[in-house]
């Protein structure tokens, strides 16, 4: 099974003229960490299924900022039992749905900040069967249609080769990794889904998405580039009723 990350196509002149301002309902501070000294929050790895509407407390997840590593893994141990099992959950990790505003024409597949999938709701209905992808409903203010968007919340999956040569902070976890271009990148290790995070920034498909939306992504004017590479590609896919997801 090979994989693929999703990119716009060049184009002279786009046909699609969607944009928005970005927001997310909670997440957790950036952090200032006592042993490497970082003071970081990163992106990626957000879960917009993870409600804490009826959390006691939930305005100490509304406001961004960045605290001290004590009061960070505090507020952590609040959401954890909320959140997916095997999910990562890192300084600036995002809680529900997408908010904002949201105006233009939006093509059937929306690749934003590469890392996150927003798709019309007629794309929903052609992933049924694929593993790996929950979609939300987005809570954009918007016409009628652009409010109906839907974000594709991808949980992770595989590995990028080089990755395990860059040692993590033994605190916070922070590496000095740098994702190399799409051009040259590949996977140390293949997903079991068909939609997986292989990293913070890094969205993977399988071919079986690339083939059920061939010609959505061609509309969208998305060109996916396989980076399975030397990955293990006898690794199978899993079946659609029994999928889990590994960090």
């Amino acid at each position: 099974m090979r994989y693929y990350t999703l990119t716009r196509r060049r184009v002279e002149r786009s046909k699609w003229t969607g944009a928005y301002d970005l927001g997310r309902e909670w997440g957790l501070p950036g952090v200032a960490c006592p042993t490497c000294k970082a003071v970081w929050g990163g992106g990626g790895y957000d879960y917009p299924t993870v409600d804490l509407s009826e959390m006691s407390g939930r305005r100490d997840f509304e406001r961004p900022r960045c605290v001290p590593w004590d009061q960070f893994v505090s507020l952590r141990n609040r959401v954890l039992p909320l959140v997916p099992q095997g999910a990562v959950v890192e300084p600036g990790t995002g809680f529900g749905a997408l908010t904002g505003r949201a105006r233009g024409r939006f093509p059937p597949v929306v690749i934003h900040v590469p890392w996150m999938l927003v798709v019309q709701p007629a794309v929903v209905e052609r992933l049924k069967g694929l593993t790996g992808a929950s979609p939300v409903p987005t809570r954009f203010r918007a016409r009628p249609g652009v409010a109906d968007l839907v974000e594709l919340e991808v949980r992770s999956g595989g590995s990028i080769a080089g990755a395990d040569a860059h040692g993590a902070c033994k605190t916070c976890g922070r590496t000095d990794f740098v994702l190399p271009p799409f051009g040259q990148l590949r996977l140390a290790e293949v997903p079991d889904v068909d939609f997986a995070r292989s990293c913070a920034s890094l969205v993977v498909v399988s071919e079986r998405v690339v083939e059920r939306l061939g010609r959505e992504l061609e509309e969208s004017e998305i060109v996916p580039l396989d980076v399975t590479g030397g990955a293990l590609t006898t690794r199978a896919v899993r079946p659609p009723a029994g999928a889990t997801h590994h960090r």
